[in-house]
């Protein structure tokens, strides 16, 4: 019987206008009303997933950049983790000259050192202002505490970038392709797998009890610990093959999940 639904938001929930279909919404909401939990797990902040559920008209468990924070659904900060202000800034000096942009995670912000047509695009898909800083590199560990760095570029480079870094820092961090054109860099042992596990065992459910649903390379570790896992249909190759069920949509993995509850009840 599957207790709780996660799902991710970007190539998963969000269309490509930034939106939540409305047959999601009103699949979401008959799950809920039928007593099954559901939590957003994303690489955005908590602040994005906050705007998300709004649209929903909804509250619920939130996984934020990746697993670095969870928020239960009575608002109760359950888990926080932060770089350790040395290795963010080895990480950040090491990416930084490359050809790539790089930007900074705190809780709330994301802040860049510079602005220019790349970074005006991506702050059409954020909810919150990105924050210019010239001087990001000497403020990282003083006035700005990373939780993540982000590096945007061609495909190649940050694929290559991640086997560099995970060579280099295989103790310190994690790297993940969250979407096209972008690496996340986490501090080590953080993923949306590793915190649907924390959240699973805060709110006394097994992970026999969870279904999730994702389209990227960092939605494959929640994808591999639940019951079920469900990859989007215009996913990579490699995020399928970690799915029992390749969706259209997000309302499409709760009908099946529905089914699955109903037979295992009668």
């Amino acid at each position: 019987m599957i207790k709780l639904i996660v799902s991710d938001l970007d190539g998963t929930l969000l269309d490509e206008n930034i939106k939540v279909r409305e047959r999601d919404i009103k699949s979401i909401h008959k799950a809920q009303e039928m007593g099954i939990n559901f939590c957003l797990a994303t690489g955005r902040k908590d602040l994005d997933i906050i705007e998300v559920s709004k649209m929903i008209d909804r509250t619920f468990h939130r996984i934020s950049q990746n697993g670095a924070f969870i928020v239960l659904d009575d608002q109760t900060d359950f888990h926080s983790t932060f770089f350790e202000s040395s290795i963010a800034q080895k990480i950040y000096s090491h990416v930084v000259d490359k050809e790539v942009l790089t930007l900074v995670s705190t809780r709330d912000t994301e802040i860049i050192d510079r602005n220019n047509e790349i970074v005006e695009r991506i702050q059409k898909v954020l909810f919150s202002p990105l924050i210019i800083n010239p001087n990001l590199y000497n403020d990282i560990g003083v006035t700005i505490h990373p939780s993540k760095i982000i590096v945007t570029g061609k495909d190649e480079v940050i694929e290559e970038l991640q086997t560099e870094l995970l060579q280099a820092y295989p103790n310190e961090i994690d790297a993940f392709i969250s979407a096209k054109y972008t690496l996340d860099i986490m501090p080590k042992n953080i993923s949306k797998g590793n915190a649907v596990k924390k959240l699973a065992e805060r709110i006394g459910i097994s992970l026999e009890e969870i279904a999730c649903i994702g389209d990227s390379f960092n939605d494959v570790s929640m994808l591999q610990v639940a019951k079920y896992g469900f990859a989007m249909s215009k996913a990579k190759q490699g995020v399928k093959e970690c799915a029992d069920y390749v969706v259209e949509s997000v309302g499409e993995a709760i009908e099946i999940i529905l089914e699955i509850n109903s037979s295992e009840t009668t």
